[in-house]
């Protein structure tokens, strides 16, 4: 199947304040529903959907940067959603993976990546269980790993770049165990009183040409968010079980790899 021509949406008073990707397939139908899909979960489902793209966009940056109640009119940097990007990972052997990025502005301005991936046979918005055999608690279990790992290195690191109120407080917020040095999760055994690390969410997924990535996030308070660990596994295809329209995809990374 050739791949979606994907096209951006831009509106915005500031240049380029916001941006959406759109796709044409030869199925109208199709697109429209990925399309629809996009913008909802862009603009997190707060526009009037019976708008136009454009539309929707204009009803966004309305929200968060006029001030009628105030008599401010437009202001430069706004309250809420205030910005809004994308970056496509994949496009090809019908599946189109994207990372889509929202920024907001309240006391101070955070942004955030969020993932999709769809068929584009049909537009429908895949699970990973639609792509991987592997059991779900299988996966879990090497995220679970490979999040402790990762964060033991953060708490190694930070010894001469934080006191040790901050590495508590990082520790804590990680539900950091120093005797058995790894994250207690909500899953684990242990007293019930005990602090539990929410579990990996294995929805938040996205594809690449060579892999497929797993995404686990716990914002620290803004003043210590540079201790936040990368919160990005990477899985190559050759360290999973690939079905259904995954398989041509990761045989094409292997070939690739083999040259």
């Amino acid at each position: 199947m050739a791949p979606a021509r994907v096209v951006t949406v831009t509106e915005g008073r500031q240049a380029n304040r916001f941006k959406v990707p759109q796709v044409q397939l030869a199925d109208s139908a199709v697109a429209g529903r990925i399309n629809r899909r996009i913008v909802a979960l862009v603009l997190s489902g707060e526009t009037d959907s019976r708008l136009s793209v454009r539309q929707q966009l204009r009803q966004a940056e309305r929200t968060c940067c006029f001030d009628a109640e105030g008599g401010r009119g437009w202001q430069t940097v706004g309250q809420g959603l205030t910005g809004c990007d994308y970056s496509v990972l994949l496009n090809q052997q019908g599946l189109l993976s994207i990372e889509y990025s929202q920024e907001f502005t309240g006391a101070y301005s955070w942004e955030q990546a969020l993932h999709v991936t769809f068929d584009l046979r049909t537009g429908r918005q895949l699970a990973l269980a639609d792509l991987l055999a592997d059991p779900p608690a299988q996966l879990t279990r090497r995220m679970h790993g490979a999040i402790s790992r990762r964060f033991g290195e953060t708490l190694a690191g930070m010894g001469n770049e934080a006191d040790s109120a901050v590495i508590t407080t990082v520790a804590e917020r990680f539900s950091w165990d120093w005797t058995a040095k790894r994250v207690r999760f909500q899953s684990d055994a242990g007293p019930a009183e005990e602090a539990r690390a929410s579990e990996p969410d294995l929805e938040s997924f996205a594809l690449t040409p060579h892999e497929v990535r797993l995404y686990y996030e716990r914002m620290l308070p803004h003043v210590i968010l540079n201790f936040e660990p990368d919160n990005t596994y990477h899985f190559p295809y050759a360290r999973v079980q690939p079905r259904g329209l995954l398989v041509p995809v990761a045989a094409k990374a292997t070939q690739v790899k083999l040259k």
